[in-house]
């Protein structure tokens, strides 16, 4: 059958991409988890950024988001700042060794992108970001 083929291949694709960003964040031997990667990405990105906002991008309870902040915090990655707008919330910022962590996880992009992207057309490129992006929104719309 088609359909569990394709869903064989995403699984595959979603399996091997986390497997090299594994294996590729481990070799920065930084001590985190893909997921702390993620969570330094998010925030030095998205500016303002407090946790609930982190909670959101990542689909995540906020219990698991204070914990992934709580160490990179302890780790010098990131820091909290005052939030102007509301006193019972933090903004987190990146700090200056969170940042040479952001620019060796740049590099580690752009290479999966130029891997995983090897000998594929910039129309196929195209086509599977629009049926990528259809798929997510199919998965959101329940």
């Amino acid at each position: 059958m088609v359909i569990n083929k394709s869903l064989e291949s995403l699984y595959q694709l979603v399996h091997a991409l986390k497997r090299q960003l594994h294996e590729d964040v481990e070799q920065l031997e930084l001590d985190i988890t893909p997921m702390h990667v993620r969570v330094i990405k998010i925030i030095n990105k998205m500016r303002p950024c407090t946790a609930i906002d982190i909670a959101t991008v990542l689909e995540r309870d906020k219990a698991q988001i204070t914990r992934l902040v709580s160490t990179l915090i302890k780790k010098g990655f990131i820091i909290k700042a005052p939030n102007p707008i509301d006193k019972r919330s933090s903004y987190l910022c990146v700090t200056e060794r969170g940042m040479e962590i952001v620019e060796k996880l740049a590099v580690i992009d752009n290479a999966i992108q130029v891997k995983i992207t090897k000998n594929i057309s910039l129309d196929e490129i195209a086509l599977f970001q629009q049926l990528a992006d259809k798929m997510i929104n199919n998965l959101r719309d329940q």
